[in-house]
């Protein structure tokens, strides 16, 4: 074969592709009305001691009126002080309540924790993030104003907070990948979205049979909003709204890195056959270069790293801008290296790489 052909073409592709998410961002299907429906706010917690305080102290100081939502903590069997902290905001917010979660309840991990949670709830509407995450103070009133209509299910933005180049690259990561989610979703082409910004009519998730009936996968979130946009009953929407952004703490290290990459990518094995071509795409457009580049072509290589470059900063600075997060493409030239290695690797890792290890537990 041609490895000159090779790498033009798969750079046509990889920008045709990204002219494609960038035109998806214009057409997001938002639409903000003033219902007031009543929300249930769902956190698992499993050890985190070190950030259910910050959590709450957002999630439970918001615009929305107090007797309009409720917040569940569902401590999934933590070791450490979590439970404690929750038990003393009680005592503060009578719209909290902590509840825990059975060990074995017929479901494992997260999954069986976010069930517990629903089943204890009363809202219309179920609003769900982590503890490692904080919101905005308009998190739940702009997100269940939302909800007119035929909505059933709406998507939201996570990105990490960054005082350094290792944050930062994480940051502009989730940026890229929730811009191609919030992307597909306005072309019609749902893809996922990410369980710590995820919200559905509790109505539409048991229609589906909630996370007892459905199969079990690493990547929850992904499994929970395939099944309520497959039953064909619910619209949904994925808005690209600083109000509705949450911030997420990035992995403190590459070995938590390393883990939650292993996580997603197991995950992504239940994609659509859309979601596999656009990841086959993107794997060809980062490892061709290379390929060239061990053939002697370094001028041609350099050449397509830069058009892939430009490309990857008009998708970012169009996402971001909109989140109001400009600043954090100071980040982009480590993301971007940070971003070839891992795509080439991914399919490595998620093959070879054994069980995923997360929060202390092997799946």
């Amino acid at each position: 074969m041609n490895f000159e052909l090779f790498l033009i073409i798969a750079t046509l592709c990889y920008s045709c592709l990204v002219i494609l998410f960038i035109y998806g961002l214009t057409r997001t299907r938002d639409r903000a009305g003033h219902t007031t429906p009543f929300v249930s706010v769902i956190i698992a917690a499993r050890n985190e001691e070190n950030n259910i305080e910050d959590c709450l102290s957002s999630v439970l100081r918001q615009t929305y009126p107090a007797n309009l939502f409720e917040v569940i903590v569902v401590d999934d069997n933590s070791t450490d002080s979590t439970a404690a902290i929750c038990q003393r905001f009680m005592a503060q917010f009578p719209n909290l309540l902590c509840v825990s979660a059975p060990e074995n309840d017929g479901l494992r991990g997260k999954p069986n924790a976010l069930a517990c949670g629903i089943d204890a709830s009363h809202g219309e509407v179920i609003l769900i993030t982590d503890a490692d995450c904080t919101v905005p103070s308009t998190w739940v009133e702009c997100t269940a104003h939302r909800y007119e209509g035929n909505i059933g299910l709406i998507g939201g933005v996570t990105l990490q907070r960054n005082i350094n180049w290792f944050e930062g690259m994480q940051s502009l990561d989730w940026a890229f990948i929730l811009g191609m989610a919030a992307s597909t979703a306005g072309l019609g082409h749902q893809h996922g979205s990410i369980g710590n910004n995820l919200s559905f009519r509790k109505k539409a998730y048991d229609q589906v049979g909630g996370y007892r009936k459905l199969k079990f996968s690493v990547t929850e979130d992904y499994t929970i909003v395939q099944a309520i946009i497959d039953s064909g009953e619910w619209d949904y929407i994925y808005p690209v709204d600083p109000k509705t952004t949450v911030e997420s703490k990035p992995c403190p290290d590459w070995k938590m890195l390393l883990r939650q990459k292993h996580r997603w990518g197991k995950g992504a094995l239940d994609m659509k056959i859309s979601g596999f071509a656009i990841m086959a795409i993107g794997f060809c457009m980062h490892l061709a270069p290379f390929i060239m580049l061990y053939w002697g072509e370094v001028v041609l290589s350099a050449s397509m790293l830069m058009v892939k470059f430009i490309f990857d900063y008009m998708f970012l600075y169009r996402f971001l801008k909109r989140v109001e997060r400009l600043a954090d493409l100071k980040w982009f030239y480590y993301f971007e290296v940070y971003f070839i290695i891992y795509v080439i690797l991914l399919p490595f890792l998620v093959f070879f790489g054994g069980k995923v290890q997360w929060k202390g537990r092997s799946f």
